[in-house]
């Protein structure tokens, strides 16, 4: 068993905060911006990277949860019954389209894909998740699952406490991860920002010490990179495009430097309001991984809705893109709270919530 430790609200806000980040992202590029280009770039500034926040937490509940006591096994079945079972569940609509409905015009799709028999379809597709835009988040997350004790052991030597630093430094010179990079690409991405959450965990009370310091710093840091990529200088999509390349390449990511420094301040800033309640937080931090499997299929209802003329709008701007991005949350959650009612504790096998 895993220890029971004290719950900690702040990293539990924390992580509503961060899938909030996630789909506002995803929100922003579903559907033509028509609005005023600098507020598309604040907007796109504040919520690009968030993917990074929420490996950052899950690297630093899982040493916080496993530091004392760690059973591998308990640990992987755990993970199989409320992570990987429910995206083997969800992926279900998402297999189906693309088994009977897509033309096969995406790139992975090719080089025989369509010649394969189905199960082979649906094996290649569930171990790299590009069956659904988000999804490929997941046989990545269970690399690290996988890994896991290798982690913790390493977490109780003295290399780890000067090592990591260094390789959080290095992890500055990734860009590729998602749907357009393969699996090991993803996890070479994200590897130091979860060792970075380990870290972080692992000496989070010498950080608390000085986190007035630190909080005014990260700010500073993080406000100036966001001044600069808003005005055009630091450029939002060149290491986007980039992420299309399917081979390691190494080009510094200012942009994963800023969301490293705002994984920092984010977790001394709930930390000094952790005794305060934030009905949103709580209730996205409780339903995170339900919202993050469950939106992109909101938002692929709303796409088509915009392509078919249905939606009385032109494109986004500020207002449209605030009430879209709201709608899609209030969605995600009422989706949850009807599965919820029906499946009662099971819901977690269905949806992670």
């Amino acid at each position: 068993m895993l220890n029971n430790r004290p719950f900690l609200n702040y990293i539990h806000q924390f992580r509503g905060f961060s899938i909030l980040l996630i789909v506002g992202i995803h929100t922003l590029t579903s559907i033509p911006w028509r609005g005023n280009a600098y507020a598309k770039n604040i907007i796109f500034s504040l919520m690009n990277n968030g993917t990074v926040l929420f490996v950052f937490i899950a690297g630093f509940l899982f040493f916080y949860l496993s530091k004392d006591k760690f059973h591998y096994f308990t640990y992987l079945i755990k993970k199989l019954k409320y992570v990987m079972l429910p995206y083997l569940i969800i992926s279900i609509p998402g297999l189906i389209d693309k088994l009977y409905f897509d033309n096969g015009a995406h790139w992975w799709m090719k080089n025989g894909f369509m010649d394969e028999s189905w199960w082979q379809k649906i094996f290649i597709m569930l171990i790299t998740g590009r069956h659904s835009g988000v999804l490929w988040f997941m046989p990545m997350i269970a690399v690290f699952y996988v890994l896991s004790i290798v982690f913790i052991k390493w977490a109780k030597t003295r290399s780890f406490d000067f090592l990591v630093p260094l390789l959080v430094v290095a992890g500055f010179w990734t860009f590729q991860f998602g749907y357009y990079a393969h699996i090991g690409l993803s996890f070479v991405h994200f590897l130091p920002v979860y060792l970075m959450g380990m870290w972080v965990a692992k000496f989070k009370e010498d950080i608390f010490k000085y986190s007035r310091l630190l909080l005014w710093l990260m700010a500073g840091v993080y406000l100036m990179i966001s001044f600069l990529e808003v005005i055009g200088y630091i450029s939002l999509s060149h290491l986007v495009d980039l992420r299309d390349q399917n081979t390691l390449s190494l080009a510094f990511n200012v942009g994963k430097l800023k969301a490293s420094v705002f994984c920092i301040f984010l977790l001394i800033f709930f930390k000094a309001r952790e005794t305060r309640t934030s009905g949103l937080l709580e209730r996205t931090g409780d339903d995170s991984f339900g919202i993050f499997f469950l939106h992109l299929y909101f938002i692929n209802v709303f796409r088509l809705l915009f392509k078919q003329g249905y939606l009385p709008i032109i494109g986004l701007n500020i207002a449209t893109y605030l009430l879209y991005a709201a709608i899609l949350i209030v969605l995600c959650l009422a989706a949850i709270y009807i599965i919820k009612l029906i499946f009662k504790n099971n819901s977690r096998l269905i949806i992670g919530s």
